[in-house]
């Protein structure tokens, strides 16, 4: 039975666990379960989440529990204010001009709330509020955006200094989108680095040059392996913010320049903030749905072996009523996707996937990209007739339109399409027959690119698989979190998982067993000619 006093003892016999459970199995209530029995023992807890809505989510739960007070939301200032402001500068302004209605600038020893505009009601700032009691609390949630971000991340460790190494538990919910390092891009115009350029800089010079000699022809091409400080520095007087930013990446594990015709990109790769991160506690406890024993490896890249549980199996009501079809001797490649035939296959698909669907419900289709999603949406979508349609291919309208669906499908059959990485695809829930079925279009493996083989090689070189690390496993990731969209409510209601690529099953031993148990090969033709939600 795991529950948070066996995951305590856990913990102080390993020093460091993960607990891979299917989504809906109650991680993050378990996270909160376990943070206050560690306070309770006299230690300090810091929680790292995915995004704000998950860490108002836990806010939620702390308060269920009577911690709300206990609590510190220490978020970025643009995640924390209800106005967006990105800098003091914007806070200001914001109060100057009557918007942002904070007069009082002390922060209060607590808030028993999780609602940020009731900071606004009492005139003081979200933002600087929970920046001063993260120094205070016992516990301290933050979001994975800090590992990306240099001047968040100062200000954590600045946290962690404070409280010393011992009595300290990290938890990491959703480890699997930092686990395999923390990318950082920074986008460059052409003109800018030609003013650079004119103004001496040996480094814009290097890449002006490569652009003049490289083809893009709409793919990304590497122009520049990392870079030099004395190239980077060099006239960089009139571009001081640009150099600054690039001059934080320097030393990181993996870095490169690159361009797709049109803009000029300066990629990074490094582990060294989840590293440096798991060294200053005592104790970690990692959270995920979709990292099986196979990917267990990748953990080495940060120092780490520690203990390993998974729940490998859904209660057997859940497991009854999900059912997950795999398109047989059907292989969606890069090329074969844009083609006519295939194409067409596609809307026959979503046409059968629409009309063999319950009276009412939610239905979602995921493109394995954003631009494929456009391509195909623009061009070729053939929506069924009579069913709202609702297209997500931005991410910051993703309330607006879920809400929309939602609806919808309370009532009747509603339709979303969007791409594998939008919103939709993790961290939010959809109860009842809100979600019904979801449909994935081609196996979702990250673009291959130059960089991507870049990244193979390091990973290869720091012993770990790189084909495995670099592509494979954010697209087991990625069809666990979609798939985990379904998990809500599923013992009172039957969904499902059309997976339109062969290779779903062909890497299904790399998924975790509720899900490869669940899976059922069907020749592509066939599949076409079967009801998905009748029968046994």
């Amino acid at each position: 039975m795991i529950n948070e006093a066996w995951v305590i003892n856990e913990l102080r016999r390993r020093g460091s666990l993960v607990i891979d459970a299917y989504p809906g199995f109650g991680k993050s209530r378990l996270a909160v379960r376990v943070a206050k029995g560690w306070v309770e023992g006299g230690g300090r807890v810091l929680i790292m989440t995915r995004s704000r809505m998950e860490a108002l989510q836990l806010c939620g739960f702390f308060s269920e529990l009577g911690l709300r007070d206990r609590v510190s939301l220490f978020l970025g200032r643009e995640v924390l204010c209800p106005f967006n402001a990105q800098s003091q500068k914007q806070c200001l302004d914001l109060r100057l001009s009557g918007v942002c209605k904070v007069k009082d600038l002390r922060s209060p020893l607590t808030l028993n709330t999780c609602d940020l505009m009731d900071y606004i009601k009492l005139s003081v700032c979200p933002y600087e509020v929970n920046r001063a009691l993260a120094h205070q609390l016992p516990i301290v949630v933050v979001t994975h955006a800090f590992l990306s971000n240099n001047e968040l991340y100062l200000e954590l460790i600045n946290i962690l200094n404070e409280w010393g190494r011992d009595g300290v538990l990290l938890i990491m919910d959703e480890f699997h989108n930092v686990i395999p390092g923390v990318e950082t891009v920074i986008t460059l115009e052409p003109r800018d680095l030609a003013r650079w350029a004119h103004d001496g800089n040996k480094l814009a010079r290097r890449l002006l040059q490569r652009i003049g000699e490289v083809v893009a022809e709409g793919e990304e091409v590497v122009l520049l392996r990392g870079f030099d400080i004395e190239e980077l520095l060099e006239g960089s007087e009139g571009m001081s913010d640009l150099a600054l930013k690039l001059l934080m990446h320097h030393g990181d594990d993996l870095c490169a320049f690159t361009f797709d015709g049109r803009l000029v990109r300066l990629r990074c790769l490094s582990l060294r903030p989840i590293r440096d991160l798991v060294n200053r506690v005592s104790n970690a406890l990692f959270l995920s749905a979709s990292v099986s024993r196979r990917f267990m490896k990748i953990l080495s890249l940060v120092g780490l072996r520690p203990g390993y549980v998974d729940i490998e199996e859904m209660p057997r009501d859940y497991a009854a009523n999900l059912r997950v079809f795999v398109a047989g001797g059907l292989k969606l490649t890069l090329n074969l996707r844009v083609s006519k035939p295939y194409v067409e296959l596609i809307n026959d698909f979503i046409r059968h996937f629409v009309n063999t669907a319950p009276p009412a419900g939610g239905l979602a289709v995921f493109f394995p990209s954003i631009e494929y999603l456009s391509f195909f949406v623009n061009n070729h979508l053939d929506p069924p007739w009579g069913v709202p349609v609702f297209v997500l291919d931005d991410s910051s309208k993703s309330s607006e339109v879920i809400d929309k669906f939602r609806e919808e499908a309370r009532w009747g059959r509603s339709l979303l399409i969007t791409y594998a990485q939008s919103p939709v695809s993790e961290g939010i829930n959809f109860l009842d027959n809100e979600l019904v079925g979801i449909m994935i279009v081609g196996f979702p493996l990250p673009q291959f690119s130059q960089w991507g083989s870049m990244k193979a090689r390091f990973y290869s070189r720091m012993g770990v698989g790189g084909f495995t690390t670099t592509y494979l496993f954010p697209a087991v990731s990625l069809t666990v979190q979609i798939i985990g969209r379904l998990l809500r409510d599923l013992d009172r209601n039957r969904k499902v998982a059309l997976l339109l690529d062969e290779r779903f099953y062909k890497y299904r031993r790399f998924m975790p067993r509720w899900l490869a148990v669940s899976m059922r090969s069907i020749n592509y033709r066939a599949l076409l000619k079967l009801n998905p939600w009748a029968g046994d």
